[in-house]
């Protein structure tokens, strides 16, 4: 549990990088740890940073029409590894709750009108 911490800190750092290929970067790598079952279940592992980080990425806005399409690619499948992630721990926060519903949701919404 000590290196998912750290692992997950060393993640959140490279998120609020303002290079979108370490933040891109920083998501497949998030995503390869959601795509991992752990033996041992999460008692503090919590996941509001990336829901809004990766929300935010969803509605990226960068000058560059194809770096804006990766990061918010990136975005949606950080979102996605998020929800495989908690849905796959029962001790983590429910991702269904409205505080993270209210961010996913209109994110995703928002790239299939843009796509």
């Amino acid at each position: 549990n000590l290196f998912v911490e750290s692992f997950l800190k060393m993640i959140q750092k490279l998120l609020e990088s303002t290079d979108p290929q370490l933040q891109i970067m920083a998501t497949q790598s998030f995503v390869r740890f959601a795509n991992i079952e752990e033996d041992t279940p999460s008692y503090h592992t919590r996941y509001d940073f990336f829901v809004s980080k990766f929300s935010a990425m969803c509605h990226a806005n960068h000058d560059d029409l194809a770096i804006r399409k990766q990061i918010r690619l990136a975005g949606i499948q950080g979102l996605q590894g998020v929800v495989r992630k908690t849905l796959s721990d029962d001790l983590v926060e429910n991702i269904w709750e409205s505080i993270h519903m209210d961010k996913i949701v209109p994110s995703l919404l928002y790239n299939m009108q843009n796509s």
